[in-house]
């Protein structure tokens, strides 16, 4: 979700530089409503669950598109395959050390070097600019729907927090990734918070125990817009959003929120949501950053036990 996020500065600073284009966005499932009212030709879904049968639909998909042109925006095995299944006559994407999965590229039948580091939002507008050598980088700003807005205000105010004051919203992560934001710590954030804090959990998140005064709005899965409205709801009362380097925060940013990162294990130059403001733990591990699915520190994932007064920024 969060490489998707930043890729759509560049997308729609294309839409907006070159409108006469039929621009087709090729997204897993759950991340399909991210892009609505964007101003898309289409939004071509894959089920990633799918398998073999899964590639093969959004194969059938995408010749029934017929693009001329395909890039992958990705830079990973599956991203490069479907770009590959397109069938387009062009065909490109980043070159190998700015990829995810380096050796994916022979898939690619131009590869583009790009120069800095691999943020996903830089090498999305590089490599669309092979489209639009001219094009510039403007704000993104997902917007809610009135509807959306309203259900949303809604579910905060039974929570107990006010949609309409300041309120600072905690986004929480499974404990089994790495990156998650240490429960431990969070609940002393609240303590140090002089706002509502709003506790927010998805659908991974469901088995996790709040502490028993914690104010929570859980998102089931297909919520995907109810989270870009709760980040316009917090801009608008002039709040804010604290939480690790995961997809639910690179949405919040997306709307124009006021958002802190928390970063432990990834390395804030390669993901952090631009104009966001990034923390380190102080004294963090000589092991950071890494890009580890799992931590190998003898103590577990240490650098993200942290708060905004024990770090750095």
């Amino acid at each position: 979700m969060g490489d998707v996020v930043q890729s759509l500065r560049a997308v729609k600073s294309l839409i907006i530089a070159r409108p006469e284009l039929e621009l087709h966005f090729v997204t897993q499932n759950e991340n399909a409503p991210l892009l609505d009212g964007l101003g898309l030709a289409s939004v071509v879904s894959h089920d990633r669950e799918g398998g073999v049968a899964g590639l093969m639909r959004t194969r059938k998909k995408l010749r029934e598109v017929s693009p001329d042109v395909a890039v992958d925006l990705q830079g990973n095995w599956k991203s490069a395959l479907i770009a590959w299944f397109s069938g387009a006559v062009e065909c490109f994407g980043a070159a190998g050390r700015h990829r995810q999965e380096p050796s994916s590229a022979v898939l690619l039948g131009r590869r583009i070097e790009i120069d800095g580091p691999g943020h996903p939002a830089t090498v999305a507008h590089r490599l669309l600019r092979e489209l639009e050598p001219s094009l510039e980088e403007i704000p993104l700003d997902l917007q809610a729907t009135a509807e959306e807005l309203g259900r949303v205000r809604d579910a905060v105010h039974e929570t107990g927090v006010d949609p309409d004051s300041p309120f600072t919203v905690f986004v929480v992560t499974n404990p089994e990734d790495n990156r998650a934001w240490h429960l431990a710590a969070m609940t002393r954030q609240a303590l140090l918070e002089e706002r509502p804090v709003l506790w927010l959990c998805g659908p991974r998140e469901r088995g996790i125990h709040l502490p028993a005064d914690a104010c929570a709005l859980r998102h089931g899965s297909g919520h995907l817009r109810d989270l870009i409205a709760l980040g316009t709801l917090v801009q608008d009362a002039g709040g804010r959003a604290l939480g690790p380097d995961q997809g639910g925060i690179h949405v919040l940013a997306a709307t124009g929120a006021e958002v802190v990162v928390l970063y432990g294990p990834q390395d804030p130059q390669r993901t952090a949501p631009p104009g966001a403001r990034v923390l380190v733990k102080n004294l963090g591990p000589d092991c950071v950053p890494c890009r580890k699915r799992t931590c190998s520190h003898p103590a577990g994932p240490v650098c993200m036990d942290f708060t905004t007064s024990e770090s750095s920024g």
